[in-house]
C-alpha cells in the first residue's frame, strides 16, 4: 500500500470522514501513527473554513465558538472525548492501576468522565468564542496537528496496557524515534510557513504550548497507570487541544500584530 493509500487508511480510523471501505478492506493497520499529525492538518481544512463563514457573515462570537467545536468533534467522531472520559473515570477512580483499567473498559460513563468531557468542551467553546480571528485561524490550523504528534509520541514512547486492541497494533508497530521524527514533519513546515503569515513569536507558541501540554499529559497519565490505552490516546490529544487553546487565550492577544 502506497503513502497516500495509508493515510486515508489512517484517516478512516481517526475520523467521521466516509473512507471505512478502506478501514475495513486493508486489514494491515501497521505503521499509522506517523500519519495522525497529517490527519489533524485534514481536519483543520473544514474548521479553517467555519472560521472564514462566520467572519464573512458575522457571525455571533458565541455561535461561531459553539459551531467550531462542534465540528471540531464531529470530524474526530468524538473518539477522542470518549477516550477523556473513560480515563478520566478511571484515573479519578484513585484505585490500583489494574483496577483503574478495568474501569476504563467499562463502556458506562461515570461522573467524573461527564465532568471533565464538560469541562474540555466548555473550554473550547469559551476560548474559540472569545478569540480574535487571528488566533482563530492560527489555533485551528497548528493546535490540530500538534496534538495528534503528542498522541504518537505518546504511542510510540510509552509501553501498551493492553493485550489486545487496535491501540496495541498502532503501539507495536510504531518504531521510536524513527516515526515520531517523520510525524513531525509535516507540523513542523506548516508552522514554519505560518510564521510568515502570523507573528511568529504566537505561531511558535501555539506549537509549543500544544506539543508541550501534550507530552506532560502523556508523562502524567503514564506515571498513573504505567503506561497508555487507545483510550488515553484519545485523552491526551483532548488535553493538548483544550490545554493549548486555554494557553492561546490568555497570551496571544498581546501579540496581535
Amino acid at each position: 500500500m502506497n503513502t497516500l493509500a495509508r493515510f486515508w487508511l489512517a484517516s478512516s480510523c481517526v475520523t467521521c470522514l466516509p473512507l471505512g471501505h478502506l478501514h475495513k478492506q486493508q486489514q494491515d493497520l501497521s505503521g499509522l501513527s506517523k500519519y495522525l499529525p497529517a490527519v489533524g492538518l485534514l481536519i483543520a481544512v473544514p474548521l479553517e473554513l467555519v472560521v472564514y463563514l462566520c467572519n464573512k457573515f458575522a457571525v455571533p462570537h458565541l455561535v461561531g465558538g459553539a459551531l467550531l467545536t462542534l465540528v471540531w468533534l464531529v470530524m474526530s467522531g468524538c473518539i477522542h472525548l470518549d477516550g477523556l472520559m473513560d480515563t478520566a473515570d478511571g484515573i479519578f477512580s484513585h484505585r490500583s492501576p489494574e483496577r483503574m483499567l478495568e474501569i476504563m473498559r467499562d463502556s458506562r460513563v461515570g461522573n467524573f468522565g461527564v465532568i471533565v468531557g464538560m469541562m474540555a468542551i466548555v473550554v473550547k467553546v469559551t476560548t474559540l468564542s472569545t478569540a480574535p480571528t487571528f488566533m482563530l485561524q492560527l489555533a485551528v490550523l497548528l493546535v490540530p496537528m500538534w496534538a495528534r504528534w503528542a498522541e504518537t509520541f505518546a504511542i510510540g514512547y510509552f509501553p501498551y496496557l493492553r493485550e489486545e486492541g487496535m491501540g496495541k497494533v498502532w503501539h507495536d508497530t510504531t518504531k521510536f524515534p524513527r516515526d515520531i521524527i517523520l510525524a513531525v514533519l509535516i507540523p513542523a513546515l506548516i508552522t514554519g510557513g505560518t510564521c510568515f503569515i502570523f507573528n511568529w513569536r504566537a505561531t511558535l507558541f501555539v506549537a509549543a504550548a500544544t506539543a508541550l501540554v501534550g507530552m506532560i499529559s502523556s508523562f502524567r497519565i503514564a506515571a498513573i497507570l504505567r503506561g497508555h490505552t487507545g483510550d488515553t490516546y484519545g485523552a491526551v490529544v483532548e488535553l493538548s487541544e483544550a490545554g493549548a487553546l486555554l494557553l492561546a487565550a490568555v497570551f496571544l492577544p498581546f501579540w496581535r500584530v
